[in-house]
């Protein structure tokens, strides 16, 4: 029964071990030179619906993160809602998804992403409380959803 003990203890201390290897991401980090927001500049944001498919477009988002691509599409989906997706070799294909939705009230507001799904993060632009938007660092693998078949 003593000798259980110690095989017991290392056996649980193993299965952490596993355990603990098996929740950390694998994936590198694309945007880890860069902080965990970002602030950006509204008129940038609407400047890229101005945008066509197969144009290349300068995003100078603040804090040195400049993304620049190829417009793959840019589509008036309903008419208040319009999506813009740019793709930047820059960052392995790296693509920025885009929308501008326009609300009742004649107010614009922009939502997206950059993602990469070969990355551990991205960003996500939102309005802030007090209007501004921002880019904050997010984890793919948290707003992905995997396709089973």
């Amino acid at each position: 029964m003593k000798n259980l003990y110690p095989f017991s203890a290392v056996l649980i201390c193993l299965l952490m071990a596993f355990t603990s290897k098996a929740q950390n991401n694998t994936k590198p980090k694309l945007f880890s030179n860069f902080p965990t927001k970002i602030e950006c500049n509204e008129a940038d944001l609407a400047a890229i619906f101005n945008s066509n498919a197969g144009q290349s477009v300068n995003i100078n988002f603040q804090s040195g993160l400049y993304f620049t691509g190829n417009v793959t599409s840019n589509i008036v989906r309903y008419s208040n809602l319009q999506t813009a997706i740019i793709k930047s070799p820059l960052f392995d294909n790296a693509v920025l998804s885009i929308s501008k939705a326009t609300n009742a009230d004649g107010t614009i507001e922009y939502t997206g992403r950059i993602i990469n799904t070969n990355y551990f993060d991205g960003y996500e632009i939102a309005k802030t409380k007090i209007g501004t938007y921002t880019l904050t660092k997010i984890e793919t693998d948290k707003v992905l959803f995997t396709c089973q078949h």
